[in-house]
């Protein structure tokens, strides 16, 4: 039996404090706390200049958004809809660029606002071409090869089994589609998948600047995101400071070789807001299924607030809040049941197979203690199985 997890940037006192003031579940995101991640991330250098954009999908909160563009960060957006609360949100359009399967019904006259567009596929490109002829856009090429690093293959972006971007080998059609329409393609753009092995992103910006050689007008290049933060013990994070020195130096090299001063663009999601998050859930019910069995704590919330767990495996750290202050008791192997009518709706499986199911060492529980769940600030309330079995969307907030 492992110790039990602890609170990251919340008290047990102010836990008490907001559950008390609020309905639960409840998302509790942390100012403080993403200012910093953002402080990291501005922080990248490289020798030709560097856009930093966020991924908003991980967290499409507008005061998320908004507290993340105070500190210069652009937005990258998978939809028109994102777009659009982005610039609700108080995000200027010539400071966001959509790169999405699905291309916005609105294309055009998000274009005349100044948002900028990727094309994810020939007929993207196309489309566009006739929307925007004589214009400049970018392309996102799947490089033939990814990386899901840290769980499995859902989480790679790139490679034969990837329906992201154009495929490589379609480049010469890519360079026909842009002479029919005049387009200067001025972006070339790719996503591998997520870790945090510096050799592996350093892997991956080699293969993004050969494909950046085969365009000639090309004078940007974003190597996507996908900075892994680990959530559990073992669990390894992206260092900035190590894995940007490496990429400085080949797009160094690329102008030497070449006389080309590429500008880089990044666009991570998880390495700004994984851990600004915590979900505040309440225990509804205790139960077991005999000594062969398991000890099981319902919440009052499960994939309808973090689908992670279900989709891919995922872990997320566990805490138990008594209601009422106690002393430290006896600690329990649990597995956590959300509250859906799902089978597959547990928060303890196994790492990388949600079939499994592995409890976790908590503190013993009561009925009306609080379960939080940590480093939900990225992939969870942006990505739920929103109103399932008709339970209301649970509400988020930010403190300092």
């Amino acid at each position: 039996m492992s110790q039990p997890a602890q609170l990251k940037f919340l008290t047990e006192d102010q836990v008490r404090q907001i559950a008390t003031s609020h309905d639960l579940p409840l998302y509790v995101y942390s100012k403080s706390k993403l200012d910093e991640n953002a402080r990291k991330l501005t922080s990248w250098q490289a020798p030709y200049g560097v856009t930093l954009r966020f991924a908003m999908k991980a967290n499409p909160f507008p005061e998320v958004i908004a507290q993340i563009y105070s500190h210069g960060i652009g937005i990258d957006a998978s939809s028109g809809y994102e777009a659009e609360v982005a610039m609700q949100a108080g995000v200027k359009p010539t400071d966001i660029q959509i790169t999405s399967q699905q291309m916005p019904e609105n294309l055009e006259e998000l274009i005349k606002q100044g948002v900028k567009f990727n094309a994810c596929s020939l007929h993207q490109l196309e489309t566009y071409g006739k929307i925007a002829p004589g214009s400049s856009v970018g392309v996102r090429i799947n490089p033939g090869k990814g990386t899901g690093e840290g769980l499995n293959n859902r989480l790679t972006t790139a490679g034969v089994a990837a329906s992201f971007g154009i495929w490589h080998e379609y480049i010469d059609q890519v360079h026909d589609l842009a002479k029919t329409y005049d387009l200067t393609i001025v972006m070339v753009h790719t996503h591998a998948g997520t870790g945090g092995d510096p050799d592996k992103w350093l892997e991956v910006t080699t293969r993004n600047m050969e494909i950046v050689e085969k365009f000639p007008t090309a004078t940007k290049t974003s190597i996507g995101g996908g900075f892994k933060v680990g959530r559990m013990p073992g669990e390894k994070s992206a260092q900035i400071d190590v894995i940007s020195p490496p990429i400085a130096k080949l797009l160094e090299e690329f102008y030497e070789r070449t006389g080309r001063k590429i500008h880089l663009e990044v666009e991570p999601g998880s390495f700004l807001v994984v851990n600004i998050g915590a979900l505040i859930t309440e225990v509804i019910d205790i139960k077991d299924t005999g000594s062969e069995g398991y000890n099981f704590i319902l919440i009052n919330a499960g994939m309808t607030e973090i689908l992670r767990p279900s989709l891919y495996g995922a872990q997320h750290p566990l805490v138990v809040v008594p209601k009422k202050e106690r002393p430290a008791g006896e600690v329990v192997d649990y597995a956590v049941s959300g509250h859906c009518c799902e089978s597959g709706d547990m928060l303890t499986v196994a790492a990388g197979d949600p079939e499994r199911l592995e409890p976790r060492s908590l503190q013993k529980a009561e009925l009306g203690d609080y379960l939080i769940v940590e480093d939900v600030g990225a992939y969870c309330a942006g990505m739920r199985a929103g109103s399932y079995n008709s339970f209301p969307l649970t509400k988020e907030i930010m403190v300092d």
